[in-house]
């Protein structure tokens, strides 16, 4: 096969790839990897001088690869790869997926991936030493993202209309209340009425879920690469909070914060919708409700005409 497995160390070598290729994601790009604050290999397949595959590595302060990287951290392939007919792209996905499998293996053991739901032909990770029972086994494990067409969707009043008829109502009584949603770069905000969330559900914060709505938030609104809005009552009192991140064609539902106190005007949705707004004028082609796996949140997040969308998650051990 001639295939080789190098590490890239040229951050414009790998945007590019990434940027090219039918995964391409935010979370795989070297400005969000940076934000991330953990170190990680970038990792290419190549034939001759030709790129054909690439996954992101994250690891630890044991410089061991993490058991749990971020959403659609994980393999990638070229645009060259999707260029090709359907027989022959169907069997280089298998061959690459087996040798960099193998390669992964062989270079750090243990290893866990997010793979990005436009990935759909998965038995390169399932059949993993389908021949070898001495070797870490593959798992997959099945989650959901929602992901709103915005192609489909000729303007915000279209949006609007297509939403579940509660987050309209909400929509028009925010409006009727005096709620107005304005951007900012006070993180503290953000961060305060995260955790008022997580204290409303009897629930306290992990020390992951803190750095994404503080310091990665942070970091992501100096990179341009986010965008925070936050809603305030007639009386300027922040009420709900909603951080998206951005990539050429995609917006990201990172995170949604809110005063429980005000859970009955829906100034939640109305902050989430104005976001929507925002990436329908900026031309973007979809948005990424990042992950609907729990039965509220998911519900929560489909009632804006988001479509369930299967991903994956592969590790071995």
């Amino acid at each position: 096969m001639d295939y080789k497995l190098i590490e890239c160390l040229d951050n414009n070598t790998w945007n590019e790839f990434v940027l090219t290729s039918p995964q391409n994601n935010l979370f795989c790009q070297t400005d969000f990897l940076d934000v991330y604050q953990q170190d990680y290999d970038l990792l290419l397949v190549t034939k001759g001088e030709l790129i054909l595959s690439g996954v992101v590595i994250i690891k630890g302060d044991d410089g061991a690869p993490v058991k749990n990287q971020f959403m659609y951290q994980g393999v990638l392939f070229s645009k060259h790869i999707e260029s090709l007919s359907s027989h022959k792209k169907i069997k280089k996905v298998l061959e690459l997926t087996q040798f960099l499998l193998i390669e992964l293996e062989s270079i750090y053991g243990v290893v866990s991936l997010s793979l990005h739901h436009s990935l759909d032909d998965l038995r390169g990770f399932q059949w993993h030493n389908y021949h070898n029972s001495k070797g870490l086994q593959p798992y997959l494990n099945l989650h959901y993202t929602g992901v709103l067409d915005l192609k489909k969707i000729g303007s915000f009043e279209q949006a609007l209309m297509n939403v579940r008829t509660v987050r309209r109502q909400e929509y028009k009584k925010c409006i009727k209340n005096g709620f107005t949603v304005e951007a900012s770069n006070d993180v503290s905000i953000l961060n305060f009425l995260h955790e008022k969330t997580f204290e409303r559900q009897g629930m306290k914060r992990s020390k992951s879920e803190v750095f994404l709505a503080t310091e990665l938030a942070r970091e992501s609104l100096k990179k341009g690469i986010g965008r925070l809005l936050i809603c305030r009552n007639s009386e300027g009192v922040p009420t709900s909070a909603s951080l998206f991140l951005f990539d050429n064609k995609t917006g990201y539902y990172l995170i949604g914060a809110n005063d429980p106190e005000y859970r009955k005007f829906g100034t939640g949705g109305f902050v989430v919708l104005e976001q929507i707004r925002y990436c329908i004028e900026q031309g973007l082609s979809y948005v990424d409700f990042i992950g609907i796996n729990s039965p509220l949140r998911g519900d929560f997040k489909t009632s804006f005409n988001a479509n369930p969308t299967p991903y994956f998650t592969f590790s071995l051990g």
